[in-house]
């Protein structure tokens, strides 16, 4: 079954993979994140992705890199706590609609791979949209013990506000 797989980065991706039961060439990443911040983060996930793509013999996985476009990103969401379930909504509805363009059977998203996302919210979007769609909504056997090695990881969701955040952990002002 061609499956979709929304992509944040390279480590989620190996997690939920790991999670899912679908042979490479049936595999269809689809980096679409206008919400990482800086431009710079952007690139060196898409690169870690890319060398992961190849270490991993997942070269027959189809990539798709839409355009970066953090002004997307900044329209739909708020700036308010709820922020990150309007990311969520975007970049799972831009994935179903790509789905849904495209005849792809089924759709997943590393972010339900992802420590720093809230995976039932996750569930229960990408299942409305699953409803929505008439696309299958994969849920992977993530196993949290998982360790990947060799390539760029980040410490922080991706967007400017959890940058800051992370930053004042580190960095408190008191």
């Amino acid at each position: 079954m061609k499956t979709l797989i929304h992509t944040c980065c390279a480590d989620c991706l190996l997690t939920c993979i790991r999670g899912l039961d679908i042979a490479p060439s049936d595999i269809y990443i689809y980096f679409y994140n206008p919400n990482i911040h800086p431009k710079s983060e952007y690139n060196e996930r898409l690169k870690a992705l890319k060398l992961v793509l190849e270490k991993y013999s997942l070269k027959d996985a189809k990539l798709i890199i839409p355009d970066y476009k953090p002004k997307e990103y900044f329209e739909a969401i708020p700036k308010s706590k709820k922020r990150c379930v309007h990311c969520w909504e975007l970049r799972l509805k831009n994935t179903f609609e790509y789905a849904a363009v495209n005849n792809i059977e089924a759709v997943t998203t590393t972010l339900l791979s992802s420590h720093y996302q809230n995976k039932k919210v996750i569930e229960n979007i990408g299942n409305d949209l699953s409803r929505e769609y008439n696309i299958k909504f994969i849920i992977p056997k993530i196993k949290n013990n998982t360790i990947n090695k060799g390539f760029y990881k980040q410490n922080y969701c991706g967007c400017c506000y959890s940058l800051i955040e992370k930053m004042n952990e580190k960095y408190p002002l008191n």
